[in-house]
């Protein structure tokens, strides 16, 4: 008798039938998990885990008819086995690459920047009195200012390097996630008239220590500006970074010789990085007493022009048009005692821009303070959302990418590109931009922001209006609010 051909095998084994039968069920699961994902706000990775388990099922099910369809057959053979095993290696595969193995942004690839890439860890804080944290902070950030003054290094931004105080990782580990080759770590210890400053260097990838430090000193603020100046020329050096002779120069000055001012100003950060109103309030307390004691001290004036420029998206008692005023005159004045600080050009550009809508006196500081602060994420950040009104878009995504390579984990530098993504209307890269940003930190008020905007665009009203009332209720503001 001859063989079954492979059309009546198929017939036998209602093959057909059962591959409608789950495709029909599979589209009813495929509908659902996409309904709730809009009324429920289920996470993008779950609903996109789902669609591929019913990809792989599809196959799966056609095994299992083809061994099962027949009848007589009602054990498990090692053939289905294997392709049962197999098809399931494939879906774990697929779910991997799904969504990101941790809850993190990934960077974008830094366009082939070959320099030396440095993170700067955060210092740990050695010194008897637990209220002086903002010491070993304030070492930590001035370092990364400093050494960011030199071309030929690339640092990572605040944002990114924090995140490991409170979570240590192995260095290899954070080498990887910051996409840099060498890690400085070290200590600060202030007690009576003396400090104490630690620093060694690693290139992370060979566990290798390349260069360390350790200084004591009096207490004064010659001293420890002196010694930030020598750990980021040994720096440079260990890793064969050229410093220009401006650079040089840059690196020795001293902004000021006056302890008490220093103090102040360190402290003034330290309540600024929190940004919060009460810390922000509190940062310009610190300022204006740090000018208060030093006039000449720029860098301070450039602190109160920070704190007063954010402001009003923080409070809602302190008079926009005001802080303004005292954010520009701040500017104005720290550029007026050293006009090679980048922070207040970019902050002017963002005043000329905003405030009296002057795009080419904007333009003009926006290029100066990147010329200056070329490894400042906020600077690059800044200059990308200046760039969209004037129509350089490929431009200010570049921008905006470069900033995200600078401090890969800031979720605003992340927004930015999904703000700029939208300009470009290429709106369904700036949803997913802006999606993978709340999957990480889903109380991001400016991403919810941004992606009501995105649904508007496309036409999509009730998913806007639902992101506008996250953005509302995390912001503490009405739903009909302009941006201010």
């Amino acid at each position: 008798m001859p063989s079954p051909s492979l059309l009546q095998r198929l017939k036998e084994r209602k093959l057909v039938q059962w591959a409608v039968a789950y495709l029909a069920g599979a589209w009813v699961v495929y509908e659902g998990t996409g309904t709730a994902f809009e009324t429920w706000d289920l996470p993008v990775l779950l609903v996109r885990s789902i669609h591929v388990l019913l990809v792989i099922g599809f196959f799966i099910t056609l095994v299992l008819a083809w061994y099962h369809g027949e009848k007589g057959r009602q054990r498990v053979s090692g053939p289905e086995l294997l392709m049962v095993a197999a098809l399931l290696v494939v879906a774990g595969a697929a779910l991997t690459m799904v969504g990101p193995r941790e809850t993190r942004l990934p960077p974008p690839p830094s366009g082939g920047d070959d320099r030396p890439a440095i993170a700067v860890l955060p210092f740990d804080n050695f010194s008897p009195d637990p209220g002086d944290a903002y010491f070993a902070d304030g070492m930590q950030e001035q370092l990364v200012s400093t050494l960011s003054r030199i071309s030929a290094l690339s640092l990572r931004g605040r944002t990114s390097v924090m995140r490991y105080r409170d979570h240590p990782k192995p260095l290899p580990e954070i080498a990887e996630e910051l996409g840099v080759t060498f890690i400085l770590e070290g200590s600060a210890r202030m007690a009576g008239n003396q400090v104490r400053l630690t620093a060694q260097l690693i290139d992370a990838g060979r566990d290798e220590h390349l260069w360390s430090g350790e200084y004591d000193r009096g207490l004064s603020a010659v001293n420890i500006l002196t010694v930030q100046s020598e750990i980021a020329q040994n720096v440079a050096s260990a890793v064969q970074a050229m410093l220009t002779p401006e650079e040089y120069e840059r690196i020795d000055a001293m902004p000021t010789e006056n302890l008490e001012a220093y103090t102040e100003y360190l402290q003034g950060r330290y309540h600024w990085n929190e940004r919060t109103e009460a810390r922000l309030l509190t940062a310009i307390e610190h300022f204006e007493r740090a000018v208060a004691l030093d006039p000449e001290y720029a860098m301070a004036y450039a602190g109160l022009a920070d704190a007063w420029g954010p402001l009003p998206y923080y409070s809602t008692v302190v008079e926009p048009m005001e802080a303004v005023a005292k954010a520009e005159a701040a500017a104005r004045k720290a550029l007026d005692l050293d006009p090679t600080l980048a922070g207040p050009h970019a902050l002017l550009a963002q005043l000329l821009y905003h405030q009296y809508y002057d795009w080419e006196a904007a333009e003009e500081e926006s290029r100066r303070a990147l010329e200056l602060g070329p490894e400042n994420p906020t600077v690059r950040q800044w200059r990308a959302t200046l760039l969209m009104p004037l129509g350089k878009w490929e431009e200010s995504l570049e921008e905006a990418r470069r900033a995200v390579a600078l401090d890969p984990f800031a979720p605003v530098l992340h927004a930015t590109v999904g703000n700029v993504l939208m300009y470009q209307r290429e709106f369904p890269a700036a949803v997913r931009q802006l999606q993978n940003i709340l999957e990480m930190d889903p109380d991001f008020s400016v991403a919810w922001w941004y992606l009501s905007d995105v649904f508007l665009w496309m036409g999509r009203y009730e998913e806007a209006a639902d992101a506008r009332g996250h953005w509302a209720l995390l912001s503490g503001r009405d739903p009909a609010d302009a941006r201010a």
